[in-house]
C-alpha cells in the first residue's frame, strides 16, 4: 500500500471514528432525562443494595405514625370519623413530644373544622370546640410541629391561624419523566422554605444541600419505624409501653399519614428492592406498615427527610464531569466499533454498554449520581456507527478488491482477504485436492512458425477459454506456467466431489479444440489435460513483500507427471488411480500406463476416458483404433 494509500485509510477511519464519537456524545446528552433513563436509575439502585453492607443497625432519624384500617376499625377509634380524629392527634402527638421526639409533621389537609358543622334537623352548631385540643397542640408547638397543604388544597382558616403561616407547609413532592419520586430540591434557608421536607429536616438537624437523591437499601415501607395510630395511644397507658414510646420516638422526626391502601400512594425509587424483615422486639417500640405494591406518600416524605440526615443520598455530578464520562465512552465505542469484527459487533456492544453502567454505580458509593444510561448510550451509538461505517468501507473495499485482482486470484481469497483486512498468514494447512496441468501441445513448434504478437494471441484465447472451462466448474488456477495451466479443485474453496467437477473441466477443454483452431486460424492446435487427486499443502507462501496462494506437495508433483505420460503417449486426457476411482467404472475408463513413477514406492496407473478415442487398456478394442496407437497401449502394458 502506498503512503498515498495509507494516508486515505486513516482520513477515511478518523472520519468515521469522529463522526461515530459526536453521535455518540448526542446520543448520551438525549437520554439524559429520558423516560427510560428511570428504570435503569432504580436497578442500579437495586445493584448498590445489594453490594453494600447491611444498614439495618443504623437509627433512622425519622418514624412514621400511620392512620390505617387497623386504627380506623380498632375498638378506640372506630366510632370517631376520619375529619373528627383532630383530637386522637393531638393526644398522640403530645405523647410523642414528651418521649422526646424532636418535632411532628402532620401529612393531612386539614381542610375542614368540626366547629363548621351544623346539626341538619336543629341547625345548632353542636360540635362547636370540638378541635379546641388540636388547636391548642399546634399553637403550643410551633416551631415544632407543622402541617400539609397541597397545590390544591389549604388547611381551614382555624388551623392555619393556630399553626401560623410558617406552620403550613407544601407536600408537593418532584416527579421524573416517567412519575416516579426520586429527588429532592430543598432551599438554601430551610427554615424558611415553603417546603414540608425542608421544614421536618431542619427540625431533625440537618442542613442544605444540593439537589439529592434518596439511597435506601430496603423498600422504605418496610424500613422506616412505624406504630400504628391506635398502638400508640393504647401503649401510652401502660408504663412498659411509654418506656418503649421513648425508644421509638426520643430524637426522632416524627410524621402521621396514612398508610391505606392505594390512599396517598407514589411510585418511589424503592421499587426494586427488597423489603426489610419485621421488627422485633416490644410492639410499642414498632411494628409492620401495611404493605402495597406503591409507597405511602408519608413515608417517600420520611425518606426524603430522613436520607440526609443518615448521608444515605447521592447529589447530581457536575456538567463536567457528565461530559468526560460520555466523551470518554464515545471514543471508546467509536474504537471498539473500528477494531471489532463484524460478527462480534453485538457482542462488543453488550460489553460497552455494561461497562457504561459501572461508573453510574461506583459513584453511589461516593454520593454522587451520574446519569444512569449516558455513558451507555454513548458508548453503544458511537460502536455500532462506527460499526456500521467501517462494514460499508470494507464492502467497498471487497468490490474493489474484486475488480482489481478478479484477473489475478481466486474470489474466494479475495474476500478472505476483505474480510480479515489483512494479508493472509504464512503457511497452509492438508487438504485433498484434485490437480491439473493442461498444456498447449505443440507450443515449441507454434512458437516457431508465428511472430511473438500472434502467439500470445494464440495462447490468451487458449486461456480465455480454459479459465471459463475451469472457473465454471468451480476450479481455481493456481498458476499461468508458460504455454500450461495449472488449476486445483477443492481449494481454497470446497467443492463437491472434486474429481468429477475437474473431469467435467478437462472434457469441456478438449471439445473446446476445434473453435480455437477456428477462432486462431492454427490448425494443428491442440491441448492436454492431465489429472491427479491427494492429499496437498494448501495455504500462502513468499515472504513479506510479496506472496502468493498454491498447491504443493507430492500430489503436485505426482500430476506434473502424468502430464508428462499423456506427453509420452500422445493422448489429450490422462489421470491417476484415485481419479479413475472416484469416476467410477461407468465412466468408460481404460489404463494407459502401469508402472512406478520416480521417488514413489509403489507402482502407478494413469488412465483415459474411452469417449476421447484414444488408446485404452481394451485388446477386444485394439482392432478399432490406428496402428500407432495400439503400438502405444502395448508399450504401456508391457512397461507396466
Amino acid at each position: 500500500m502506498t503512503a498515498v494509500q495509507s494516508a486515505a485509510q486513516f482520513q477515511r477511519k478518523l472520519l468515521i471514528a469522529l463522526t461515530a464519537c459526536a453521535a455518540g456524545i448526542a446520543a448520551g446528552y438525549l437520554s439524559i432525562g429520558a423516560i427510560f433513563e428511570g428504570g435503569f436509575t432504580d436497578r442500579l439502585l437495586q445493584a448498590r443494595a445489594a453490594l453494600v453492607n447491611d444498614r439495618a443497625q443504623v437509627r433512622k432519624p425519622v418514624a412514621v405514625v400511620g392512620l390505617d384500617m387497623k386504627a380506623l376499625t380498632s375498638d378506640r377509634l372506630k366510632h370517631i370519623p376520619r375529619v373528627f380524629m383532630t383530637g386522637a392527634l393531638a393526644e398522640a402527638g403530645d405523647i410523642l413530644l414528651d418521649a422526646g421526639a424532636k418535632g411532628i409533621g402532620f401529612d393531612f389537609v386539614f381542610a375542614f373544622s368540626t366547629d363548621d358543622f351544623i346539626d341538619p334537623q336543629t341547625g345548632e352548631a353542636r360540635l362547636r370546640g370540638y378541635d379546641r385540643g388540636f388547636l391548642q397542640f399546634l399553637y403550643q408547638n410551633r416551631g415544632r410541629a407543622f402541617v400539609a397543604r397541597t397545590h390544591s388544597s389549604e388547611p381551614h382558616r382555624r388551623i392555619a391561624a393556630a399553626i401560623g403561616a410558617d406552620g403550613v407547609k407544601s407536600t408537593e413532592v418532584l416527579t421524573d419523566s416517567d412519575g416516579i419520586v426520586r429527588r429532592h430540591a430543598p432551599a438554601a434557608d430551610l427554615a424558611a422554605s415553603p417546603s414540608f421536607q425542608d421544614a421536618l429536616l431542619a427540625l431533625g438537624g440537618g442542613k442544605a444541600v444540593a439537589p439529592y437523591r434518596s439511597l435506601p437499601t430496603r423498600r422504605v415501607q418496610s424500613d422506616i419505624p412505624y406504630l400504628s395510630l391506635v398502638d400508640l395511644i393504647q401503649c401510652a397507658d401502660t408504663e412498659e409501653g411509654r418506656m418503649a414510646l421513648r425508644d421509638f420516638a426520643e430524637d426522632r422526626v416524627i410524621l402521621f399519614g396514612s398508610t391505606m391502601p392505594n390512599e396517598d400512594a407514589h411510585l418511589y425509587t424503592d421499587r426494586y428492592l427488597d423489603r426489610a424483615p419485621p421488627p422485633s422486639g416490644a410492639p410499642c417500640a414498632g411494628q409492620a406498615a401495611p404493605r402495597g405494591s406503591s409507597t405511602s406518600g408519608v413515608f417517600v416524605l420520611a425518606d426524603l427527610v430522613g436520607a440526609p440526615l443518615t448521608g444515605d443520598i447521592a447529589t447530581d455530578a457536575g456538567p463536567l464531569a457528565v461530559l468526560v464520562l460520555i466523551a470518554l465512552f464515545a471514543t471508546a465505542g467509536a474504537a471498539a466499533g473500528l477494531a471489532t469484527q463484524a460478527a462480534l459487533l453485538p457482542v462488543a456492544a453488550l460489553g460497552i454498554v455494561a461497562a457504561g453502567f459501572l461508573p453510574p454505580l461506583a459513584a453511589l458509593g461516593f454520593g454522587i449520581a451520574l446519569p444512569s444510561v449516558a455513558a451507555a448510550a454513548s458508548g453503544s451509538v458511537a460502536l455500532v456507527i462506527a460499526g456500521l461505517a467501517k462494514i460499508g468501507l470494507l464492502t467497498r473495499r471487497e468490490r474493489q478488491l474484486m475488480r482489481l485482482f478478479a484477473h489475478y486470484l481466486s474470489p474466494h481469497v479475495i474476500k478472505k482477504m476483505a474480510d480479515q483486512e489483512s494479508l493472509p498468514g504464512l503457511g497452509g494447512e492438508k487438504r485433498a485436492v484434485t490437480v491439473a496441468f493442461i498444456d498447449i501441445i505443440g507450443f515449441t513448434k507454434l512458437a516457431e512458425r508465428l511472430s511473438d504478437h500472434e502467439v500470445v494471441a494464440v495462447v490468451n484465447d487458449c486461456f480465455d477459454g480454459i479459465g471459463e472451462a475451469i472457473i465454471e466448474s468451480e476450479g481455481f488456477i493456481d498458476k499461468y506456467i508458460g504455454d500450461a495451466i495449472m488449476a486445483v479443485w477443492n481449494a481454497p474453496n470446497d467443492v463437491a466431489e472434486p474429481e468429477r467437477r475437474a473431469v467435467e473441466a478437462a472434457r469441456r477443454i478438449i471439445a473446446m479444440v476445434p473453435e480455437l483452431r477456428r477462432r486462431t486460424g492454427v490448425a494443428t492446435l491442440d491441448l492436454r489435460v492431465a489429472l491427479h487427486s491427494g492429499e496437498a499443502l494448501v495455504g500462502h507462501i513468499g515472504g513479506r513483500s510479496r506472496r502468493s496462494f498454491t498447491v504443493m506437495g507430492t500430489t503436485v508433483n505426482i500430476a506434473a507427471r502424468i502430464e508428462e505420460i499423456a506427453s509420452e503417449r500422445g493422448i489429450h486426457l490422462a489421470m491417476s488411480q484415485p481419479v479413475a476411482d472416484a469416476m467410477g467404472d461407468e465412466a468408460g475408463l481404460a489404463a494407459v500406463w502401469r508402472g512406478q513413477m520416480r521417488g514413489l514406492s509403489q507402482e502407478t496407473a494413469v488412465y483415459t476416458l474411452k469417449t476421447q478415442g484414444e488408446a485404452f487398456d481394451d485388446a477386444a478394442a485394439e482392432d478399432d483404433l490406428p496402428a500407432n496407437v495400439i503400438a502405444l497401449n502395448r508399450h504401456g502394458r508391457d512397461s507396466g
